[in-house]
């Protein structure tokens, strides 16, 4: 069985830890729980990024068969969904400095949301223009 007495304040190692990142964010600096929580959302926003690559690899694709021409590719706003998640990312880490850790997940967290949402407005705004895009290119 285990032992069931409490563990003081000073001898528990998560009041400590949570402690000392504190005091690193009191000075502007990530301590390393801050860091690993960063990490964690840091690959959530690497998805993002690797779902826009993924649509500038093959939106030139889906125009060629459907007979759009991948030179009418918008390419403009397929490189505006690669960089929301990068600048979104740099955004809340550099927001998240001087909080917490709670906050700073709070941040990233927030950040992880407005990326969805833009991600999914490219998306939708690529969807809209494509009926320009046809008739601009049965016009020319």
């Amino acid at each position: 069985m285990s032992d069931s007495t409490p563990i003081s304040d000073s001898d528990n190692p998560i009041e400590a830890v949570v402690a000392d990142d504190t005091a690193q964010a009191s000075r502007g600096r990530y301590g390393w729980l801050s860091l690993v929580v960063a990490f964690l959302f840091a690959l959530l926003f690497a998805y993002d990024l690797w779902e826009a690559v993924g649509n500038m690899v093959s939106l030139p694709a889906v125009y060629d068969a459907f007979g759009y021409g991948s030179e009418n590719v918008p390419w403009w706003l397929l490189w505006i969904g690669v960089l929301i998640p990068v600048v979104v990312f740099v955004a809340a880490f550099i927001g998240g400095r001087r909080r917490s850790v709670v906050a700073k997940a709070v941040i990233f967290f927030v950040g992880l949301a407005v990326v969805a949402g833009l991600s999914l407005g490219v998306l939708a705004l690529e969807e809209i223009m494509r009926p320009a895009v046809v008739t601009l290119t049965s016009l020319g």
